[in-house]
């Protein structure tokens, strides 16, 4: 191996560690993730098979469901002894996940880059900072509780649906930089390939709006392949096969996992409106790119058009990446249509469609660039964010909490649950009376009257308390929401926030 391969691996090497501690200080100090709903309490506590589990409520949310109670048992027992501190060991494990896998997406972008020679080792890595900042911006409207592409509403929503598209989307772009799923199979090693079965497993089996991104790679690549087979008059259907059995046998598999998903409690759950909720779904699509940051939308139109006019538009990538987002968004349209229309507007779905055009833009981007520098000027539009800071200055971002509410105030709130069941168990009950702060949303959300039992099990496994306390009754209390700091509007009120021009009922 020669001295320039080994320099161009330090030097990913070092940006990728670059990268990872920016991550983790995003996520553990300056908006850390926390356990703090009614989901995230079942979720860190019960360990469910690593398979696909037909009748099960999310059939085939494997990855997030392993993953999640994994590391939070991690956290507890290898982190807690370190901080003596439950609520911040579970954050530091959670940032240290979910950063590893931030980095992997993060870092395949500008790999994919470099391997495939589109430009330079520093280009590639100046593109990937990029990449990096669009996520952060592309929700920016004021300096006050935005949103951004790697948030979601609480804990769980970050497994099941933002790392989940995150492992999609780096397969992908690992994909792609070695000349497709075939490429990449024939190129590998035995390690290699045992790892890729492992991330297809875990990417098909994550979550059904997060797959469709591996699914509108491949079904692409294998439409295609059968145009063209076609198109030259030597089609024929076992050679198509032969030739495209791993594309194949992903995308059957991933069939497969919309059937099975079906069968869960949550698709019984579901209501079975699709055709009537299309129109509306449709609409809040809309909405959505109009809830992106007015400067990256400038940006788009400028180096599009721009590209069109320098460039061949009729070329195979082109239509790739057309139908990659045609397919993408309109599967996303018909699942949200199927479960909630308003998904199709939040966050961890808009980064399934947004992944594959921030991918665009900058490749057209570098395409000019290639024509003349002069165009790295285009990039002085999204500047243009830094003056929407000054609109109702603040904390920037939106908390990892869908309440919206300080690190401090979720780390006191839980302290407070772990103290009543501490005194309970002292008191020598074997139940206690769940005192929490009142809400003003439906059920007491986010901590639910039915979060009792999540919580029980929670403490009780990972060790906080001895013996399964049960919860007899969950007790909404102003008195707990003063004694906390927590508003009973606060969350209703920041629901209403969460989009600048979406108004969440």
């Amino acid at each position: 191996m020669n001295k320039k391969t080994l320099s161009s691996k330090k030097i990913f090497a070092i940006y990728g560690i670059i990268v990872f501690i920016f991550l983790f200080v995003f996520l553990s100090i300056i908006n850390p993730l926390t356990v703090y709903d009614t989901d995230d309490w079942l979720y860190i506590g019960q360990f469910r098979k690593p398979i696909p589990m037909i009748g099960h409520w999310n059939p085939i949310k494997v990855f997030p469901e392993t993953f999640m109670p994994v590391v939070s048992y991690l956290g507890v027992h290898y982190i807690m002894p370190l901080t003596h501190n439950y609520c911040l060991s579970l954050t530091l494990a959670h940032a240290l996940f979910g950063s590893t896998l931030l980095t992997l997406y993060f870092s395949e972008f500008s790999l994919l880059f470099y391997r495939k020679k589109i430009c330079s080792l520093s280009l590639s890595i100046i593109y990937g900072i990029l990449f990096i900042i669009l996520h952060f911006i592309a929700y920016i409207h004021s300096g006050n509780s935005n949103i951004f592409l790697i948030w979601s509403e609480d804990l769980t929503c970050f497994y099941n649906y933002t790392l989940s598209s995150v492992l999609c989307a780096s397969l992908v772009m690992h994909s792609m930089s070695y000349g497709g799923m075939k490429s990449l199979y024939k190129k590998s090693t035995l390690p290699h390939k045992a790892i890729l079965a492992i991330w297809l497993y875990f990417a098909i089996f994550s979550n059904l709006f997060s797959s469709v991104i591996l699914a509108a790679y491949v079904g692409t690549d294998l439409l295609f392949n059968l145009i063209e087979s076609i198109r030259n008059r030597h089609f024929n259907l076992i050679k198509y096969c032969s030739c495209n059995i791993i594309n194949l046998l992903i995308i059957i598999i991933w069939f497969l996992s919309n059937f099975l998903e079906t069968t869960g409690g949550r698709a019984d759950d579901i209501g079975k409106s699709t055709l009537e909720n299309v129109p509306l779904t449709i609409s809040l699509s809309l909405v959505n790119i109009l809830a992106i940051n007015v400067f990256i939308t400038a940006l788009g139109l400028v180096v599009c058009i721009l590209w069109i006019k320098k460039h061949d538009f009729f070329r195979r990538t082109v239509f790739n990446f057309i139908f990659y987002l045609f397919l993408s968004i309109s599967y996303l349209i018909i699942l949200s249509a199927t479960v909630e229309p308003n998904y199709i507007y939040r966050a961890e779905v808009a980064i399934d469609i947004l992944f594959y055009l921030f991918l665009a833009l900058i490749a057209a981007l570098n395409g000019l660039i290639y024509i003349s520098k002069k165009y790295a000027r285009l990039l002085i539009i999204l500047s243009g964010t830094c003056i929407l800071l000054f609109i109702q200055p603040g904390k920037v971002f939106f908390s990892y909490n869908n309440s919206n509410i300080s690190y401090k105030k979720c780390e006191a709130l839980m302290e407070d649950i772990i103290a009543q069941f501490k005194d309970a168990e002292q008191s020598g009950k074997n139940e206690v009376a769940l005192i929490v702060p009142k809400y003003d949303v439906m059920y007491n959300w986010p901590l639910a009257d039915f979060a009792g039992d999540n919580i029980a099990i929670a403490l009780h496994n990972h060790g906080i308390t001895q013996s399964l306390i049960s919860v007899n009754e969950i007790v909404p209390s102003e008195e707990k929401n003063s004694q906390l700091g927590i508003n009973e509007y606060e969350l209703e009120e920041n629901l209403k926030k969460i989009y600048s021009v979406v108004l969440v009922k």
